[in-house]
């Protein structure tokens, strides 16, 4: 007897998903962070997962279950590469592989690709929209800058996020914004998550401040991320000058790197306080734990926010933060129970952030607050959200395409097709009785 699928039949542990991104390793980010975190989460519980990136050359994956798809370089700094969906043939091969659920991570080429593959095999299309595309259009060359642009971004976000069956968004912010677009598929808020217990104490405290020449007592103020444009860091440069005046022993550290960074490395040099801002360049997620525990206080200048996940990593090492105005930091930034947003101005972010120097009180209860918010962003919740999800959209898919089977475009056929689909579902032995 042929059976079908219900919340019994198919057992948690026993999905077949295949991720889809234009942004995976070596390439750090939050997109690709999040991918690694929900890849490994979904695995340990018991799921086949399948992601496909863009090659990237020279670059050899760890991870089995990583299909790299030919690709071309678009930037040079940072590298960049686009996937080549490759001949038809290429292409059907692929849409050949079984899944039970598709879920995409990025709207360009191979989220085409997943959208192909789901059209082609039938499959529910998940898609988790990242990157708010018309916060980045200065990255299209020659006319990223011109409303015409802009107005072409839009829309292709709405057209581009509509493909999908069931839509995620980290955060309500995104949520409001896809309303905007008029989207109209469903749309699920869930939170991006890290393993929170990695950062919750530094493996070799002081390792910072001793590889910077830092007194274990000096305040460190932290930036944390890609060194992009959209990203502000020369704000927070010049936010730090003016720190600096009230607080001699201050310093500035950047972890991270960019397109940007020459540009924020130049504009340190000239500063008088230069000696104090450091940049530490790309480090290694393992130490990142170190680095956010000998920091004092977390900062943030961008406004081009989704959910990012150096905010989640910097609460839950019990960091307070300072940022500027922006929906993306709803949930994790609690005004004067945690940090505070404050309006794009320098004078004011600068005060800011030195009041809460100045009180090692606050600094402290923020600190304590930060460590409690985090527990909602936890990888294990968030898997379990997508879960939920994924069974869901499997289901209605399949629900979906009874209903095709059964309901034919003549009505006159429909006790016929019923009739069919009862003997084909039931056991002879059934039907006899």
């Amino acid at each position: 007897m042929e059976t079908h699928p219900t919340e019994q039949d198919i057992p948690a542990g026993s999905l077949r998903i295949g991720l889809f991104t234009d942004t995976y390793a070596p390439q750090v980010n939050g997109v690709s962070i999040s991918l690694q975190l929900i890849s490994e989460g979904l695995k340990k519980r018991g799921h086949q997962v399948t992601i496909f990136a863009p090659r990237f050359p020279g670059y050899k994956d760890n991870e089995t279950n990583v299909m790299r798809l030919p690709s071309l370089k678009y930037l040079n700094n940072p590298p960049i590469y686009v996937a080549v969906l490759g001949t038809p043939r290429s292409t059907w091969s692929l849409t050949r592989k079984h899944f039970d659920v598709l879920h995409a991570h990025s709207p360009l080429s191979v989220g085409l690709l997943a959208y192909l593959t789901a059209s082609t095999k039938r499959l529910p299309l998940i898609y988790t929209y990242h990157t708010s595309i018309t916060d980045y259009t200065h990255y299209v060359k020659f006319i990223g800058g011109t409303n015409l642009m802009r107005r072409t971004a839009g829309w292709f976000s709405a057209a581009s996020t509509n493909l999908g069956d069931q839509i995620i968004v980290p955060s309500p912010k995104f949520h409001r914004l896809l309303m905007e677009q008029k989207v109209r598929k469903p749309i699920h808020i869930i939170p991006n998550g890290i393993d929170l217990s990695s950062f919750k104490a530094a493996k070799n405290p002081g390792s910072l401040r001793n590889r910077l020449g830092v007194k274990p007592d000096a305040p460190i103020l932290l930036a944390v991320g890609r060194m992009d444009p959209e990203k502000r860091l020369d704000f927070i440069v010049d936010a730090f000058v003016r720190v600096a005046e009230r607080f001699p022993e201050a310093h500035l550290v950047f972890a991270g790197d960019g397109s940007a960074r020459k540009n924020i490395e130049a504009r340190a040099l000239t500063t008088n306080v230069k000696d104090r801002i450091h940049f530490l360049g790309m480090v290694a997620r393992a130490d990142l734990p170190d680095v956010l525990h000998d920091a004092t206080v977390f900062l943030s200048a961008s406004t081009t926010e989704v959910h990012p996940i150096s905010v989640i990593e910097a609460i839950a090492a019990g960091l307070p933060l300072v940022a500027v105005q922006d929906e993306a930091f709803e949930g994790m930034i609690e005004n004067d129970k945690n940090g505070y947003m404050v309006p794009l101005s320098l004078e004011k972010y600068a005060d800011t952030v030195s009041a809460l120097l100045g009180d090692r009180e606050k600094l402290e209860r923020f600190g304590r607050h930060s460590a409690a918010l985090s527990e909602k962003y936890s990888i294990e919740g968030q898997v379990k959200s997508l879960e939920k999800l994924y069974m869901e959209a499997i289901l209605q898919n399949w629900r979906g395409r009874l209903i095709e089977r059964i309901i034919p475009k003549d009505i006159k056929e429909i006790p016929q097709r019923i009739t069919s689909e009862i003997n084909r579902i039931l056991p002879r032995r059934s039907r006899e009785k």
